[in-house]
C-alpha cells in the first residue's frame, strides 16, 4: 500500500503543507476550525508522518539511549523499566545497550547511540571512556545513573553508598563479629569505591582496620562471589561474617558455600542489594535495600525536564538506601 505524502493530506484538507506541519508538531498558530478539519482528514486518511523525516527537520529524534552494565541484574532491569514507563509516556523512543561491564563495549555503545542521533544518554558506566563521554556531553544531554564520574560535571542520580556501607559494618560489629570479610568491587567503578570507603570508616570508628586477607577483590559478578567463598573458607581462621558490596557477588558467595558443602547459614552475610528468592533458602542474611524504581523515576523526570527546557543547571539527586534488619535462619 502506497504511503500518503503530507502534500496529499494538505490538498485533501484544503490547506498548505506548512499548516499540516504546524498541526502535527503543535508548533505555531493555527485557527481552531482549521486545526479540527486537518485532524479529521489525518484521521480519515490514516496518515502516518515519517518519523525520521520529521526528526531531521525538527533536529530532534525523540530518542534516548540507555547504557547499562548488566541487564541480567534485577536492579538494573527494574530501573530500566521505570525509566521506560515515564519516557515512553512522554513520547520518547528508547534504545538499550548492555555493556557486560566492558569498557570496550561501552565505547562501542556510545558511538552507536550517538550515530542514532539520541537526544539524551543515560549511562551507568564502567568508569572508563571519560574523554568520549565528555565529548558527547557537549551535544547530547548525559545523565549518570547509579555510578558517578567525579572528573565530569554531569547530571547524576545515585545512592548514598558510603553511609549505607558504614551502617552495615556497624551492625556486624554490634553483633560481635571480630573477623569480617569484605567482597570488594572493581576499583574503576564509583559505587565500589564509595562502599569500600564506608566500610573503612565504620571499621576506623570502632578502632579497627581492614586486614588484607579479609578483603577479596571482586568484580561485581557471581563468579567473583564464588571465588570469595573459597578464599575465605579455606583460611585457617575464616571470617564469621561477610559484607558483599553487590548482590550478584552475594549470590555467588552462597553458590560457593554450597559447592564447598558448607551450610549457607554458617556465615552472617550483609549484601548491598537484595537477592531474588532469598526467602527460599536457609541463611543469616541482611541487605541494604535499594529502590531501582525510584532511581529510574528520578532519572526519567530529570531527562524529560531537561530536554523540555533545552538544558539547565547540573543536578545531583541522591537516593538514600534502606536497611533490612538481620533475619536469622529463615526458610
Amino acid at each position: 500500500m502506497r504511503k500518503l505524502t503530507i502534500k496529499e493530506v494538505a490538498q485533501e484538507a484544503g490547506v498548505s503543507t506548512a499548516t499540516i506541519s504546524r498541526v502535527l508538531n503543535n508548533n505555531g498558530y493555527v485557527n481552531e476550525d482549521v486545526k479540527k478539519r486537518v485532524l479529521q482528514v489525518i484521521d480519515e486518511l490514516n496518515y502516518k508522518p515519517n518519523a525520521i523525516a520529521r526528526s531531521l527537520k525538527q533536529e530532534k529524534s525523540r530518542s534516548i539511549g540507555i547504557v547499562l552494565p548488566d541487564m541480567t541484574n534485577p536492579y538494573f532491569m527494574r530501573m530500566a523499566r521505570s525509566i521506560q514507563s515515564r519516557c515512553v509516556a512522554e513520547g520518547y523512543h528508547l534504545l538499550f545497550v548492555d555493556t557486560e561491564e566492558s569498557a570496550r563495549k561501552e565505547e562501542e555503545a556510545i558511538h552507536f547511540l550517538t550515530e542514532k542521533r539520541i537526544e539524551s544518554l543515560i549511562l551507568a558506566g564502567t568508569g572508563e571512556n571519560l574523554e568520549l563521554i565528555r565529548s558527547v556531553s557537549r551535544s547530547v544531554h548525559v545523565v549518570l545513573v547509579d555510578r558517578r564520574l567525579p572528573a565530569l560535571k554531569l547530571d547524576t542520580v545515585a545512592e548514598d553508598n558510603a553511609q549505607a556501607s558504614k551502617t552495615a559494618i556497624e551492625a556486624l560489629i554490634a553483633n560481635g563479629h571480630a573477623r569480617i570479610g569484605v567482597v570488594k568491587g572493581p576499583e574503576s567503578i564509583s559505587t565500589a569505591c564509595e562502599r569500600l570507603e564506608g566500610v573503612l570508616q565504620g571499621l576506623a570508628e570502632a578502632g579497627r582496620t581492614l586486614e588484607p586477607e579479609l578483603a577479596f577483590g571482586g568484580d561485581y559478578s557471581r563468579e567473583s562471589g564464588i571465588g570469595a567463598a573459597r578464599h575465605f573458607m579455606e583460611m585457617a581462621e575464616p571470617p564469621t561474617a561477610v559484607f558483599s558490596l553487590n548482590n550478584e557477588m552475594t549470590f555467588g558467595l552462597y553458590l560457593g558455600l554450597q559447592q564447598l558443602g558448607i551450610p549457607l547459614d554458617r556465615l552472617e552475610v550483609v549484601s548491598f542489594g537484595d537477592l531474588e528468592f532469598s526467602s527460599l533458602f536457609r541463611h543469616r542474611l541482611s541487605v541494604i535495600t535499594q529502590d531501582p524504581q525510584l532511581v529510574g523515576e528520578e532519572v526519567a523526570d530529570l531527562v524529560v525536564k531537561k530536554l523540555g527546557m533545552n538544558g539547565g543547571a547540573v543536578q545531583n539527586r541522591i537516593i538514600l538506601p534502606g536497611w533490612s534488619p538481620y533475619r536469622k535462619d529463615t526458610n
